[in-house]
């Protein structure tokens, strides 16, 4: 045993929460590696500019993926060789304890996290030196000076893990999806709550402010995201988060509004989308809007399983796009004509769903460094990069989010070339123009067979409708 470790019997899965063990093993087997170590190193407290104030503290995502632990200060690293897990603990000054209180002991640490043995940092050198790895594994943004006098820089590979990690991130465990699927059964509710409570009236920073104390007072004290929410107009604008608008009926009595908001518990979080009206019921513009939306949807839904293309989905909900907006007038001319010309691009112009776990747009399932969804750090905003050239696989959660919006600077560019102009109903979209956006998205896991939908908030016209009616009467 390595000098200055302190170690207690290993605590057994069944009173453990979170299984991280099983994530050290499984990157390990995905990197073909039988020697050498990881070494990661967690997130720190940060302080608000130049002051004595701290900014809510977040787990750096991988660094939990191996570790389990969401608290400031702490490192991490596991031995292919013996497969034992050492967590680093910081040292806490005794000035900070009575600011802050008494940090867990070794035995309190070993009890609450999936770790074999537990070093304080000042051992972390003659713990590395003793380990003698003939490789250690960091990540590209891992910041390895506390390392730096124990391991020469030619035995650090900072190229090698984050394609195992993301790979590993993709398939969830058994645990895994049980706290997803329980951060998203509060997500749901909140959203329920919201729809039941929305009025003309109020503000967008108070629905926001209504999600977020729902999901903390059920058990999802964090946000997966900054929420969405975004009434009329503003449902047009996909990465809205002003959220300061005033829901007023003169705008328009049958604003819609999005809201794009899920809980985070654990660090695991979830994605949800639902519109809705603000007065209880849809306009028949936004009802027909609505329901292609929810067509586009059910119609992934329907063909999720294992072995389902990604890349297939995406171009399914593009022909139903086109298909609707021809038959509702908006688009005019021949269907092949128009998808050869990608003018439902002025409609739809992000990616179909994403990988959640962690992140709210998660690691897995996309190449590193490349986004996949809503078109950040992509090269082709038509076409997402998520699950680009693989199937579907059970145990993986994805969204399914497809959406409709009347963008002033998108359907302005598209209707703007004169040559484009024929294939569009400039009088009917000028109608149009008023619903904002719409989008639906679910949470939902890949199972053995098809699929299991995490999300249970209502989405139907009628559902919603039928829900709203009693406080919107």
């Amino acid at each position: 045993m390595p000098p200055h470790v302190t170690t207690l019997p290993s605590v057994g899965p069944s009173k453990l929460s979170l299984r991280t063990k099983q994530h050290c093993l499984n990157v390990k087997q995905l990197m073909n590696q039988e020697s050498g170590i990881i070494y990661l190193r967690g997130a720190l407290n940060i302080l608000r500019d130049d002051t004595d104030v701290e900014m809510k503290f977040r787990q750096e995502s991988n660094f939990f993926y191996l570790a389990g632990v969401n608290e400031a200060g702490f490192q991490f690293v596991f031995d292919f060789s013996s497969h034992v897990s050492y967590l680093i603990a910081p040292f806490i000054p005794e000035a900070e304890k009575m600011w802050k209180g008494e940090p867990d002991t070794v035995e309190e640490m070993l009890s609450k996290y999936d770790v074999d043995q537990v070093v304080y940092e000042n051992d972390l050198s003659r713990l590395i030196k003793a380990l003698n790895p003939p490789t250690v594994f960091v990540l590209d943004t891992t910041d390895t000076a506390p390392i730096a006098n124990a391991v020469s820089k030619e035995k650090i590979d900072s190229t090698s893990l984050k394609p195992a990690m993301y790979e590993s991130r993709l398939i969830k465990f058994p645990w895994e999806v049980q706290l997803i699927r329980k951060v998203t059964h509060i997500s749901s509710h909140a959203h329920i709550t919201l729809m039941r409570e929305v009025q003309f009236g109020k503000n967008e920073s108070e629905i926001q402010a209504l999600f977020e104390w729902e999901c903390a007072r059920n058990g999802a004290g964090y946000q997966s995201y900054l929420p969405i929410v975004a009434s009329g107009k503003n449902a047009a604008t996909l990465h809205y988060t002003h959220n300061n608008k005033w829901l007023n009926r003169n705008d328009n009595p049958h604003m819609l509004l999005l809201v794009d908001a899920g809980g985070e518990r654990n660090c695991y979080g979830t994605d949800i989308t639902r519109t809705y009206p603000v007065s209880g019921t849809f306009s028949p513009e936004a009802k027909a809007i609505y329901n292609i939306v929810l067509k586009m949807q059910q119609a992934v839904l329907d063909r999720l399983r294992p072995g389902t293309m990604w890349t297939e989905m995406q171009n399914l909900v593009i022909r139903i796009l086109c298909q609707e907006l021809i038959r509702i007038g908006i688009l005019v001319g021949d269907q092949d004509e128009i998808l050869k010309l990608g003018l439902t691009r002025a409609f739809y112009f992000h990616g179909l769903g994403h990988s959640v776990g962690l992140d709210v747009h998660d690691v897995g399932g996309r190449k590193a460094g490349v986004f996949n969804c809503l078109g950040e750090e992509e090269d082709d905003i038509a076409r997402s990069h998520f699950l680009l050239d693989r199937p579907l696989e059970a145990n993986m959660i994805i969204t399914v989010e497809p959406g409709l919006y009347f963008n002033d600077v998108s359907l302005n560019a598209w209707t703007g070339f004169p040559e484009l102009q024929k294939y569009f109903n400039l009088e009917l979209l000028q109608l149009y123009r008023k619903v904002g956006g719409v989008r639906i998205e679910d949470t939902v896991l890949i199972t053995e067979n098809g699929y299991e939908n995490l999300t249970i908030a209502p989405k139907t016209v009628d559902d919603i409708e039928a829900l709203m009616a009693a406080t919107h009467a």
